[in-house]
């Protein structure tokens, strides 16, 4: 058959195969960016905030929908790593575009340790200190800062000293409410998540290393090893959920949110307050659990896939998913958006049909003729 393809066909076969791979690529990708809630939070008014796409969703202490806030106002052109608040309600987050390229998001995927700069590359871009309700933004550090990656924040409310996990280049930082770094960056993790400070210690996910950690805060001995916490049971391993990224108090115990190894697709496991394992909450097939957050009485867990604010009681039965006018109004358009993408990419895969159906065809003519 190859013998009666014309080369210009050919060529023009290889190019629009090329071009329908590239509109099936660029169409699951931007389907798949407009995920579900992702970062939970709790403010210190007791308000909880569910962060989705480019927007925060915050609600009263009985999770009652109060407002919904679109960070693109604070120039905030793609969410990117985590966010907390400051004792006055000030937001700490990053604006600007996703600065990654896609050789930095390869290097990731492979577990490759980041080494741009924390420098930023345009001085609108950046970690920003921001108030929610007059929108003024104010650049946190004097010699300015921007992880331009996957980072976690936990900030003292009683000093405002800010901590970070610097994800991707496998460090834990510390700055004082301005800004100023106030120790050296700590280092011997692997792809460290969330952290938060709790009865004088500062715990930290140290996901690679499948282990919770307990370092000392102060800042003459910040990152100082107090001990570690297995927390991937038996059970865990077997259903290959062994990557700890996100956890919570809740009253007397611990839940961990425990990844497979693409980072979803996990499972929720309790510990007691000695970190001993007792048990794993129960989760619906498909579940994509991402943040874990006490709120009252009850707990709440983001599930990215299933566009869903999961609630469970304290002691892990399942309650009724969270209703909330304002996240329902953003995944209302996020489903039409999708459903737009999805079209987009599966119109590539049809394309590539039509034309290995259209070369059978021609092939099939050429050989009835040469028998003819």
């Amino acid at each position: 058959m190859n013998t009666d393809v014309h080369p210009a066909v050919a060529a023009l076969v290889l190019i629009l195969t090329a071009v329908a791979v590239g509109v099936w690529m660029w169409g699951s990708g931007a389907a798949a960016r407009l995920g579900g809630p992702a970062e939970l939070n709790i403010g210190p008014d007791g308000h909880s905030y569910v962060q989705i796409q480019n927007y925060l969703v915050e609600h009263d202490e009985a999770g009652a929908f109060l407002r919904t806030h679109d960070l693109g106002a604070m120039d905030v052109e793609v969410f990117l790593g985590g966010y907390a608040f400051f004792s006055n309600g000030d937001i700490l987050l990053r604006r600007g575009p996703d600065p990654r390229s896609f050789m930095d998001n390869l290097r990731a995927y492979g577990r490759e340790t980041n080494r741009n700069t924390i420098v930023p590359g345009d001085l609108s871009s950046g970690l920003f200190r921001c108030n929610l309700d007059t929108l003024a933004c104010e650049r946190f550090g004097e010699a300015w800062i921007d992880f331009k990656a996957a980072y976690g924040v936990f900030i003292d409310w009683q000093t405002d000293e800010v901590y970070f996990s610097d994800t991707t280049r496998h460090l834990l930082r510390k700055y004082s409410a301005t800004g100023v770094e106030l120790a050296p960056p700590v280092s011997g993790f692997q792809f460290p998540n969330q952290l938060m400070l709790f009865d004088g210690q500062l715990l930290v996910a140290d996901t690679n290393h499948h282990v919770i950690r307990r370092l000392e805060p102060q800042s003459s001995t910040y990152g100082d090893d107090v001990d570690r916490k297995d927390v991937v049971p038996a059970t865990a391993k077997t259903a290959q959920q062994t990557w700890p990224s996100h956890f919570a108090r809740v009253g007397e115990e611990w839940w961990v949110n425990n990844m497979q190894t693409g980072m979803n697709n996990g499972g929720i496991y309790v510990f007691d307050s000695d970190w001993e394992y007792l048990r794993r909450v129960d989760l619906p097939p498909g579940a994509d659990p991402i943040s874990v957050v006490a709120v009252g009485d009850t707990v709440w867990v983001s599930d990215w896939n299933n566009d869903l604010v999961r609630r469970f009681s304290t002691t892990g039965e399942a309650l009724a998913s969270l209703e909330s006018a304002g996240l329902e109004t953003i995944l209302t358009d996020s489903r039409q958006e999708r459903l737009k993408f999805t079209l987009l990419s599966y119109s590539g895969v049809g394309l590539v049909v039509f034309l290995l159906l259209a070369l059978l065809v021609r092939a099939f003519a050429l050989s009835m003729n040469r028998k003819s």
